[in-house]
């Protein structure tokens, strides 16, 4: 049997008295693909947010890895293995995809004080990064802007660059808002590897 990776319990989550989650109880086993499937403002990102960290909770509980990390800082949730992406996506457009990736790589190992430092001298890191370019069919695009890239290829550099810790658990927030068919196939191909 899989071992529990997440759990929540009754997590609430109110706007001005507008309810985004009530009693929110899920449970997530190691290995496992699931989404969160509603309308929009049904709570799906606040859920994510919640969990990720990015938003307080009114109540309630979220266990991960057997550890309350409900009032723990989405920063130390990243280092415990917790990472996510966004609906829009975010990456930095003027840099190449290659960059891109050796800058998350980077963030990951801890040396953010070293954020705009040229990263293109550091081999292990640059090793590293084009290990995910690859691992996500952007390895022949690894010198392109990623400015340049079609919006279905930023979302594959963008949830390749949330990998870039080796999270335990990946929160995609619409991973497939604005990607074509083929698109869709190809990153559900990518995420499906993952397991």
């Amino acid at each position: 049997m899989s071992e529990v990776l997440l759990y929540t319990d009754k997590l609430c989550k109110s706007y001005a008295g507008l309810r985004a989650n009530h009693n929110l109880d899920l449970q997530l086993m190691k290995g496992e693909i699931h989404a969160l499937i509603g309308p929009n403002g049904a709570g799906k990102s606040t859920a994510v947010a919640q969990i990720s960290g990015e938003l307080s909770t009114d109540s309630g509980r979220i266990i991960f890895e057997g550890r309350d990390i409900t009032h723990v800082p989405v920063y130390d949730r990243a280092r415990a293995g917790v990472s996510r992406s966004f609906q829009v996506t975010s990456v930095f457009d003027e840099m190449t995809v290659l960059d891109n990736l050796a800058l998350a790589v980077q963030a990951h190992q801890g040396h953010s004080y070293r954020f705009w430092a040229p990263v293109n001298k550091n081999t292990r890191l640059n090793q590293q990064a084009a290990h995910l370019a690859m691992q996500f069919g952007l390895d022949h695009q690894h010198d392109y802007l990623a400015g340049t890239l079609a919006h279905g290829e930023k979302r594959q550099l963008e949830v390749a660059m949330t990998l870039a810790g080796n999270p335990s658990l990946l929160l995609l927030d619409e991973p497939m808002a604005g990607i074509g068919p083929g698109g869709s196939k190809k990153l559900t191909e990518l995420l499906d590897d993952l397991r």
